[in-house]
């Protein structure tokens, strides 16, 4: 196995901007969405958004065939016993929705001065606006962005110096490269750069603002690759019953 843990992470966006990402153009391909729960020897699916209760949350989780590919040659890099966790992948606008709604809570109960624009762009920095804009997609709408960390071989969680969906400033993909890096932080800081290092070898992008979210084929990742355009859009799961979000 590779040796990904003495390699820095130097993302490509330090101060991340969505405005220039959101006009990227989608050249949508139609490829399929997945469910990742028929794989268990290589990841293990915890749904937190279902867990939590979210509206227009599923029990599955679900993302793009190229997505899925990409992860499963992803796991094949991980030490022996090590799997993927998943928290989340394709997402419901009503989900997107009320992620949004609940950061801009926590960014008023914090910061009770901010003006309204500034209650915006602080929830912006953790969670996308929610958009029903076919040119514009949340990147979770589109099947091509995936939330994960990785468990050992007792199935424990790797300590990554903050848990998912942390707001704060610790969440930042290369936090423990440039604040605390004092040997307290050695194992999280060896466990992200495991984590980063294997996802973006495998072709996916990373959200700097968060360590454990990456992107194939949508508009994030086309702005970060320069690739010119997207393969992703906004989708949803086909249900022969059941009409999705």
């Amino acid at each position: 196995m590779l040796d990904f843990t003495d390699t820095p992470i130097e993302t490509p966006v330090t101060n991340w901007d969505w405005s220039p990402i959101r006009e990227v153009p989608i050249r949508e391909n139609n490829e399929p969405l997945i469910s990742l729960s028929y794989l268990p020897e290589k990841m293990v699916v915890s749904p937190q958004y279902f867990i939590q209760n979210l509206p227009g949350s599923y029990p599955e989780l679900y993302t793009r065939l190229e997505v899925q590919n990409k992860l499963i040659n992803a796991a094949r890099k991980l030490p022996y016993g090590y799997k993927f966790v998943i928290f989340d992948t394709w997402r419901s606008i009503p989900t997107q929705q009320a992620l949004f709604d609940q950061m801009k809570h926590f960014v008023q109960r914090d910061h009770p001065s901010y003006s309204d624009e500034q209650v915006q762009q602080a929830a912006l920095r953790i969670v996308a606006l929610p958009s029903t804009d076919p040119t514009k997609p949340s990147p979770h709408n589109t099947g091509g962005s995936i939330d994960l960390s990785i468990i050992d071989e007792d199935g424990r969680l790797l300590e990554m110096g903050s848990p998912f969906d942390d707001i704060s400033m610790r969440a930042k993909t290369t936090y423990y490269e440039t604040e605390e890096t004092s040997e307290k932080y050695d194992v999280a800081r060896r466990n992200r750069r495991l984590l980063y290092h294997i996802m973006t070898q495998a072709g996916f992008t990373n959200y700097s603002e968060e360590w454990w979210h990456f992107d194939y084929g949508n508009q994030n990742w086309a702005s970060l690759t320069n690739n010119g355009y997207a393969i992703y859009g906004a989708t949803k799961p086909v249900f022969p019953w059941v009409e999705a979000y």
